[in-house]
């Protein structure tokens, strides 16, 4: 059974993701087991009303628990965060990688990463990453959901070049937080990458059709151990 590490999005926690992904889990039980971790970076309270607002709609998860909002990193100094930002500043992403290798050696190992939103965007940089031999732990592929390439300058170096890691993209159609355009940009980067486009917005789709695409590429792929 092939084993994945999740990555939540922006304002979201561990066991928000896990909620809101519980009809993918259910389907992809025979296959993978999904692990969840949280970013290392709570958002601060004063920074609600500058972020991306409908990311903080989906911080309540099923059991209606507020939970903790975190982010794997903030693109302005007033600690806040939006996909479309093109600044100077980056704060938190070294401590991020860092919680990420952590998970790896305690938690894994891990055939792949599946990232949401903002975790895409820091699981597109893990690929760089590990391609260049900059990681202490290595997995075999990256499913990217709502995902984007870091606008950001301090980023641009993880985006030098094409990735050969096999990528799985899912795009929402009318998605209004990471519109097509930039997922589509993002897939741009990679080799050889899988896309799956969907009818609706910012989130994980969980209609029959989509659930089984990933299913299916998860499935053709190799673990662990071979």
């Amino acid at each position: 059974m092939r084993k994945i590490l999740c990555l939540h999005g922006y304002r979201q926690s561990a066991q928000v993701f896990k909620d809101k992904t519980g009809s993918l889990r259910k389907l992809l039980k025979k296959h993978a087991e999904l692990v969840y971790i949280s970013a290392p970076h709570l958002i601060p309270a004063s920074s609600a009303i500058q972020d991306e607002s409908m990311e903080t709609l989906q911080a309540v998860p099923a059991n209606g628990k507020v939970e903790e909002q975190r982010g794997w990193y903030f693109s302005t100094e007033q600690l806040t965060f939006n996909s479309h930002d093109e600044t100077d500043f980056s704060w938190g992403l070294q401590e991020s990688i860092n919680v990420v290798s952590k998970a790896f050696e305690e938690l894994g190992p891990f055939d792949g990463i599946l990232g949401f939103s903002q975790g895409a965007a820091l699981g597109s940089i893990l690929c760089y990453m590990l391609e260049k031999g900059e990681l202490n732990f290595s997995f075999r592929f990256a499913i990217l959901v709502s995902g984007f390439r870091s606008r950001l300058s301090p980023h641009t170096y993880f985006y030098k070049t094409k990735q050969t890691i096999a990528t799985l993209h899912v795009i929402g159609e009318t998605d209004r937080i990471v519109e097509k355009e930039m997922s589509e940009e993002l897939t741009t980067y990679f080799e050889s990458p899988h896309i799956m486009c969907h009818s609706g917005g910012h989130y994980v789709p969980a209609t029959s059709k989509e659930k089984e695409d990933t299913v299916t590429f998860v499935r053709r792929l190799p673990n662990q151990e071979g």
